[in-house]
């Protein structure tokens, strides 16, 4: 019996002590997010469609509807494929690599108030019949530019002060 009221008397001890020592803390700093919850911007014209999917995503990370007074948000984007494998071994699926650089500017009464340059890798098998590479490789552009898009979205989190 004693045995049993001593287990439980340590359990509940346990438990409140490690309730206390638990608390959430801000992913990106010591802050409560709040004001980034109401930021505002208003999205620039894309100018391909890479700079569009980022802008996409960016559309859905600030959804509030925004006021001539608000920030402009611009992006720029470049696709480009660095050095490809060295190797000869296999005459047909190689790998090719590609790489989404994007730029975020926002502007407020054109002065540039943030700017931050992100990339995102990936890679297809080229090589095989030119239809298919082709759309490999428009695919892989998109995926790297929802991971750029994801980049730059978390460097707005965690360095623009609206």
């Amino acid at each position: 019996m004693r045995r049993g009221l001593r287990a439980a008397l340590a359990g509940g001890i346990l438990a409140a002590t490690l309730a206390g020592c638990t608390s959430f803390a801000p992913v990106y700093g010591d802050r409560t997010g709040g004001d980034m919850a109401s930021a505002r911007f208003n999205f620039a014209a894309p100018d391909s469609r890479v700079e569009q999917i980022i802008l996409n995503r960016l559309k859905l990370s600030f959804p509030e509807p925004a006021l001539p007074s608000d920030p402009t948000l611009d992006i720029a984007a470049a696709v480009s494929a660095p050095q490809n494998s060295m190797s000869d071994a296999y005459a047909v699926a190689r790998p090719v690599n590609v790489r989404v650089e994007a730029t975020v500017t926002i502007r407020r009464n054109n002065e540039t108030v943030f700017e931050a340059r992100r990339f995102a890798d990936t890679a297809y098998q080229g090589g095989k019949l030119t239809p298919v590479d082709l759309a490999s490789g428009e695919g892989a552009s998109e995926v790297a530019a929802r991971a750029a898009a994801e980049a730059l979205r978390a460097a707005i989190l965690a360095g623009y002060r609206p």
